[in-house]
């Protein structure tokens, strides 16, 4: 009798067992990093008024039909003066780390049209990386040539502070800069108060939908998140420091007892 006990018993921790064995394997959305899915496309509407990014290459829902937006600075402004964000559409579902000895390549096709000329006021063109709210990489890119299209390719190493992105806080932003001189329809720079023409400059980023074959994109070295292994000795009451019970200790224990009272029981049996 206490041996089909104990047989029944048996079962039921298996049972349990892998009643309570976590799911490792889980379904991860298209817009979702992974290390199969580490390429950040980039998108945004007619004038960059809005711009985003997510991890999904179909994802250019609400983006510029013509693949790319344009800032216009016109009238009496006389400066191309650019400061534009972009954002993640998503946040991240979980956590996302980068190899630490890997690099991110940033892609962005653009194309700047400001005048010839210098100003103690110029800033170059910069692309500042983002994480959250913090800055994190910062690059200027002084020689771009005018009215043309340029294909920017920036290879940053991943550092210290880098290697863990924190789900609802962390995602990535890209900032975009320039300050310049602008020109009026003469071709000419703006030159103060007694400009009679039109003065102004533009500036166009290329979104990941775009047909002129340029790249606005962001490769991350991502990784699978690191395993917390822990190599503490159970207590004899089954249980570990800092986390409590082991699963199915008791009922191991139980088992223990039953075997030994079906032994003393057997035993007894032949003695007497």
């Amino acid at each position: 009798m206490i041996r089909r006990i104990v047989a029944v018993l048996l079962v039921m921790l298996l049972g349990s067992s892998t009643a309570a064995a976590p799911v490792s394997a889980q379904i991860v959305g298209p817009e979702q990093p992974s290390p199969s899915n580490n390429m950040l496309y980039f998108w945004g509407n007619d004038d960059i008024s809005d711009c985003w990014q997510n991890f999904d290459a179909e994802g250019s829902a609400g983006a510029a039909d013509d693949g790319y937006g344009e800032e216009v600075d016109g009238s009496d402004s006389q400066r191309l003066e650019v400061d534009i964000t972009c954002q993640m559409k998503y946040t991240f579902d979980e956590d996302v780390f980068l190899n630490p000895t890997g690099k991110i390549l940033i892609e962005f096709g653009l194309r700047v049209d400001h005048a010839e000329a210098e100003d103690d006021a110029d800033e170059d063109f910069n692309i500042t990386l983002m994480k959250g709210d913090v800055e994190v990489a910062r690059k200027a890119f002084p020689d771009l040539v005018t009215d043309e299209d340029e294909q920017i390719t920036w290879e940053l190493d991943v550092d210290s502070n880098m290697t863990r992105w924190n789900r609802s806080g962390d995602e990535p932003g890209i900032r975009f800069e320039i300050s310049k001189v602008g020109w009026d329809s003469s071709g000419t720079p703006c030159s103060g108060p007694l400009q009679v023409l039109k003065c102004g400059g533009s500036f166009r980023l290329y979104y990941a939908n775009n047909q002129d074959g340029m790249r606005s994109q962001i490769r991350f070295p991502i990784v699978d998140a690191p395993e917390i292994v822990e190599d503490e000795e159970p207590e004899e009451d089954g249980m570990l420091p800092g986390v409590g019970a082991l699963p199915g200790f008791g009922l191991l224990s139980g088992l223990g007892t039953l075997a030994l009272a079906s032994s003393w029981s057997r035993s007894r049996s032949r003695d007497d």
